[in-house]
């Protein structure tokens, strides 16, 4: 995963994989942990026999686990597949420098040793079950270890006596253990819905994609079939022209012929591919100039004016240009009926936008407002219009998902509908 810029190297990435999902929770995990260990040490001064030694190396493993969350944020913009091997890593980690702490502070006697099941639960859930029986053994073996070796507490010197410390830590490690599991636990199950409901999305866009190469090729043959009538047509009224020379009829003949330019035009748009983004190239333009190129083509045969309004400062994307045009014609044609069904005349109003991370177009009319299968507007195939196809939602939508973005209706104020229609920036181009 690539990066920009400091902030965005210590940010969490959008788009993870399963591996990188799990480091991110132990990031998170390991944040509160720290500090826990920090107002632990600074709560048990008085308990230490030779704070001189103890204290510097408290602070040290606290500064290695630090360090260690730094570098695992980086690795989560940096690296593109988080394997099993180094999650067992991190979680080795902490387990050492939790057993450093006990070792320093009382050993199996301190009543946070209930945090090694923290790191147990996190091994059998986030690893295999060879990762898991390892974090398992280490963990059994560090715990040994405290038994063997590590320095007592002076209970003596603190004002609260040793039974009322004993049960104060008792309850405060089990509240600790107690609410790092929960927190895990849900928040796994968080990301794996999430993780659902993307994986839904991605096969609903893959549904969508073949349905519309279905369409495209649909179209694509009707075009074809087109070609022939079109051509006869064409051929015949310039015959007439020549024929009829009055001034009525060359004007009509001028109407035909350029009517049927711009069918063949259209024709030609649908030879493409009706829309599908893989079947056109891709060029890099500016949102703005894509959006005032189809305005212009749509003004030519409509009864309607729009007005553009563009803020977005020169938005760059990458975008196969035909679709693009002729999506954008098949909203402002919604748009236009929509409108002239209520007996509205008024322009159209599109405005171009951007935040800097993505690009929005957005389309108002007055007219007879959502239907009520809202929901279903972008489905093939579905319409309102009396001799419509409802393929002109449906292919704009497809183009925008292909690029990254989508599209989506809400109730225009005062009446009416407004489309968003939104498309990523385009990518950076590396030297």
């Amino acid at each position: 995963m690539s990066f920009t810029g400091q902030a965005r190297a210590w940010a969490f990435p959008e788009a993870i994989s399963e591996g990188a999902m799990w480091l991110t929770w132990l990031v998170r995990l390991r944040w509160v942990a720290i500090v826990a260990q920090v107002i632990t040490v600074a709560f048990s001064l008085q308990l230490f026999e030779r704070p001189g030694l103890t204290i510097p190396a408290l602070s040290l493993l606290v500064l290695i686990l630090a360090i260690a969350n730094l570098s695992a944020m980086r690795a989560l913009n940096t690296i593109t597949a988080i394997g099993e091997g180094r999650l067992l890593l991190q979680l080795a980690l902490d387990v050492i420098v939790l057993t450093g702490f006990f070792l320093l502070a009382d050993g199996p006697d301190n009543p946070f040793v209930s945090l090694y099941m923290v790191h147990i639960a996190m091994g059998a859930v986030m690893l295999g079950p060879r990762g898991a029986a390892s974090i398992t053994a280490v963990v059994v073996g560090c715990y040994a270890m405290t038994h063997l070796v590590h320095q007592p507490l002076a209970y003596d010197r603190h004002s609260l006596g040793i039974t009322t410390l004993h049960s104060l830590g008792q309850v405060l490690a089990f509240s600790i253990t107690s609410i790092a599991i929960t927190v895990f636990v849900v928040g796994l199950a968080l990301s794996l819905r999430r993780r659902k409901q993307q994986l839904l999305e991605a096969r609903e866009r893959t549904a969508r994609t073949d349905r519309l190469r279905s369409v495209g090729t649909l179209a694509a043959g009707a075009a074809h079939e087109l070609n022939t009538p079109l051509s006869t047509i064409g051929l015949r009224t310039r015959r007439l022209s020549r024929r009829h020379t009055d001034p009525d009829s060359q004007r009509d003949t001028e109407v035909v012929l350029e009517q049927l330019k711009r069918c063949t035009r259209i024709v030609e748009q649908l030879l493409i591919g009706a829309g599908d983004p893989s079947a056109a190239g891709i060029e890099r333009r500016s949102l703005a100039e894509l959006v005032k190129e189809g305005v212009k083509l749509w003004s030519t045969g409509s009864t309607l004016e729009a007005r553009v309004e563009d803020t977005s400062r020169g938005f760059e994307v990458d975008l196969p240009r035909v679709a693009f045009i002729q999506a954008l014609i098949n909203l402002l044609e919604n748009a236009r009926h929509a409108q002239e069904e209520v007996g509205c005349f008024q322009p159209l109003a599109i405005a171009v936008t951007s935040d800097g991370a993505q690009g929005v177009v957005t389309i108002q009319d007055r007219g007879c407002g959502l239907p009520d299968q809202a929901d279903l507007i972008g489905t093939p195939f579905f319409t309102t219009k009396t001799h419509g196809t409802g393929l002109g939602v449906f292919v704009a939508q497809s183009v925008a998902d292909g690029a990254g973005g989508g599209l989506g209706y809400m109730p225009n104020t005062g009446g009416g509908t407004i489309a968003r229609w939104w498309f990523p920036a385009a990518e950076r181009r590396t030297a």
